[in-house]
């Protein structure tokens, strides 16, 4: 069983999040808080497995909280929900200790498979629809948006499995799900998922994803239409 706990200041998200992973026979809510504070000092009690943290909280702000929950639980994982991603939010979850940034539009199905996979240090890095965010705001910026660049691919060494390895990763498939769409092992693609780290000298798959698409290295996902929340 997989324990979660929702932090978030809206009763109406908090009770549609429970009530979606609730139904879920492998995942159990076990808390459910409005502030950071909140849900620092039920951690050690629960001590879940995952915590779905807004980031707009009152108080101090679900990033920091996310740094502290990294810090104070190390195998607890935290998956970010916020209403409007950005390159600098995604970053800054990145670098907090973050094991996915979701937003609240996420579909159902999509936040279950997420927190399944942030419990297994193993999946969703970024949802299609933020992908495909970042990439278009990294294109009005001037970066390689939604380009491919085969010079910088062909600086890197990447093999073409590498690269389709890299193309389903920014796509927010699961280890399991690259394995099966391109017919591999799944030890084979932890393979390639850590020499795609050691090329482009990430350390997790959520800045593999954002490294790719800073670098033209792969297209973002055509975003799926969104559910609320």
């Amino acid at each position: 069983m997989t324990t979660v706990m929702i932090c978030d200041d809206d009763p109406i998200v908090r009770a549609a999040l429970a009530a979606y992973l609730d139904r879920e026979s492998d995942l159990s809510v076990v808390a459910t808080v409005d502030c950071a504070e909140q849900a620092l000092a039920q951690l050690d009690d629960h001590a879940p497995d995952v915590v779905l943290m807004d980031i707009a909280l009152p108080g101090q702000n679900g990033l920091e909280a996310t740094g502290q929950v990294r810090e104070r639980h190390p195998r607890t994982a935290v998956l970010v929900l916020t209403t409007f991603g950005t390159d600098e939010h995604l970053r800054a979850a990145l670098a907090a200790g973050a094991s996915g940034f979701l937003l609240k539009t996420t579909a159902a199905s999509a936040l279950v498979a997420a927190v399944r996979a942030a419990a297994a240090n193993a999946g969703t890095v970024i949802t299609p629809e933020l992908a495909h965010q970042i990439a278009c705001d990294q294109a009005r910026e001037g970066g390689p948006g939604g380009h491919v660049d085969a010079e910088a691919i062909a600086e890197l060494g990447l093999t073409d499995r590498e690269q389709d390895v890299l193309t389903l990763l920014c796509q927010a498939e699961s280890n399991a799900g690259i394995a099966d769409r391109l017919a591999l092992s799944e030890s084979t693609v932890k393979t390639h998922v850590s020499s795609l780290m050691a090329k482009l000298g990430c350390t997790s798959r959520l800045q593999v994803a954002l490294t790719a698409f800073e670098r033209g290295l792969a297209t973002p996902p055509v975003p799926h239409e969104p559910q609320a929340t």
